[in-house]
């Protein structure tokens, strides 16, 4: 793809915004980066560009004169103010898609509500170690276009959110994975039935060569391989498939063409992915179709520890564990973290509504949780769910959560911060959310 003075625009100055108007500018096309925001609230964005990039400050309109547009994960593709560029014809890509375009290094493509992070964390470790140059990224840490100059690379380990598949025509992994998927980000996508379509864009490019990794405990995901050429497995926690990973007892297996290997036991994994066992699965089944042995992904599985604000052990303090899991910002992340615990829990929940219905979690809290305490803005929308008919009280910041939540538990009980809800009302993000949390908990 020749890019030389062809006129792109670049919506959006954040870290995959940045990164495309620089490799565009390094193949000589003539860039113009706009953004909502003023001059004076993008100084830091500013310095990390190439001088060339030409950048409109408050702009609500595309110049105009473009032949392609970059678009932001943050940004809606489908914004009024991209209509007249869609009228005219003009490609509108994700920066995965202009990625893609320049590389022919095997992609490993994660996505899903819950998990994508430590999943994909987690294949980047067990390739590592078993000798493999892999970069881990895409919308965790690193942006994909990032990669694409480094050379001789075996994978390239990458999540992605359904923001960055509204926008993607040729994206090919050579494995796709969708964890699973429940409510959320329905504040843009408005409809489920619109964020199950996004997520199963993920494999729509894949062929027989390729493979597909589908949740068979979810009814979201398993079905969603149906249209898609690439060779389907499963994994699965309560079901034994033809083709897959699977638990048996309390071993993780693998299966494929008909031999089955074992893996390693629950028990053998760090308290912490004891958790997640779901995540396990998908990443050994990943890596083991990249002829990882079955020894050598054990190993991996064993050492690692997962992922802060995920299911974070932080401390046990008179006998209460304290379990940081900030980054549950949607109802499915915080219903699968419930059902991980086999003890009493004290849950802190609440923050910034992103239009996610709450009533699907008043069972499993029923069942779950002995006392919640809510803050932040959907304590109202909380409270209507409950109707009385539960334990809880509400509180103003997150030292007086952690406080009352330590009053209400006893020896034995978890008490668990794992919000169902965006960090924006209180917190700068999720990660400022978890560490004001844990540096609370340690100085109990």
């Amino acid at each position: 793809m020749d890019l030389n003075n062809k006129k792109i625009t670049v919506i959006g100055m954040g870290r995959s915004g940045i990164a495309s108007a620089n490799f565009l500018a390094g193949r000589k096309a003539q860039v113009t980066l706009i953004d909502h925001k003023e001059r004076k609230d993008l100084e830091e964005a500013i310095a990390q560009l190439n001088p060339s990039v030409q950048i409109n400050f408050g702009a609500d309109a595309l110049p105009g004169n473009e032949e392609l547009v970059i678009l932001s994960p943050g940004v809606d593709i489908h914004s009024s103010f991209l209509e007249p560029t869609r009228r005219r014809g003009i490609p509108i890509w994700s920066e995965i898609e202009l990625a893609s375009r320049f590389t022919s290094t095997p992609i490993i493509a994660i996505t899903g509500t819950n998990g994508k992070s430590t999943c994909t964390t987690l294949i980047g470790k067990i390739l590592q170690r078993a000798g493999k140059k892999v970069l881990v990224g895409g919308n965790i840490g690193i942006p994909f276009i990032s990669f694409v100059d480094q050379k001789e690379i075996d994978f390239l380990v990458l999540e992605i959110s359904s923001f960055q598949l509204e926008a993607i025509e040729n994206f090919q992994p050579k494995i796709s994975i969708v964890l699973n998927i429940t409510p959320d980000h329905l504040d843009r996508h408005k409809t489920m039935g619109a964020y199950i379509a996004l997520k199963a864009r993920i494999n729509e490019n894949q062929t027989a060569n390729d493979y597909c990794l589908l949740n068979m405990d979810d009814a979201n995901t398993k079905h969603l391989g149906k249209n898609s050429l690439a060779q389907k497995f499963y994994f699965s926690t309560r079901a034994k498939g033809d083709q897959g990973a699977f638990l048996m007892g309390n071993n993780l297996m693998l299966r494929k063409h008909g031999t089955e290997k074992t893996i390693c036991a629950i028990e053998d994994l760090n308290q912490v992915m004891q958790w997640q066992v779901e995540n396990v699965l998908a990443a050994s089944l990943a890596c083991s179709l990249l002829d990882i042995s079955a020894e050598s992904i054990a190993e991996s599985l064993q050492q690692f520890t997962g992922m802060e604000h995920r299911m974070e052990w932080v401390r046990t303090f008179r006998g209460i564990d304290f379990v940081n899991d900030s980054k549950g910002t949607n109802v499915g992340a915080v219903q699968k973290s419930l059902e991980s615990l086999n003890r009493p829990v004290v849950l802190i929940a609440g923050g910034k509504d992103k239009g996610s219905d709450f009533l699907p979690l008043k069972q499993t809290l029923k069942k779950k949780v002995k006392h919640l305490i809510l803050m932040g803005e959907t304590r109202s929308k909380f409270r209507q769910i409950l109707n009385g008919s539960f334990s809880y009280e509400e509180v103003n910041n997150m030292e007086e959560a952690v406080r009352q939540a330590v009053d209400k538990a006893v020896a034995g009980d978890v008490i668990l911060l794992s919000p169902a809800c965006a960090s924006f009302d209180m917190f700068i993000d999720y990660a400022d959310r978890g560490n004001q949390f844990k540096t609370i908990v340690q100085q109990l």
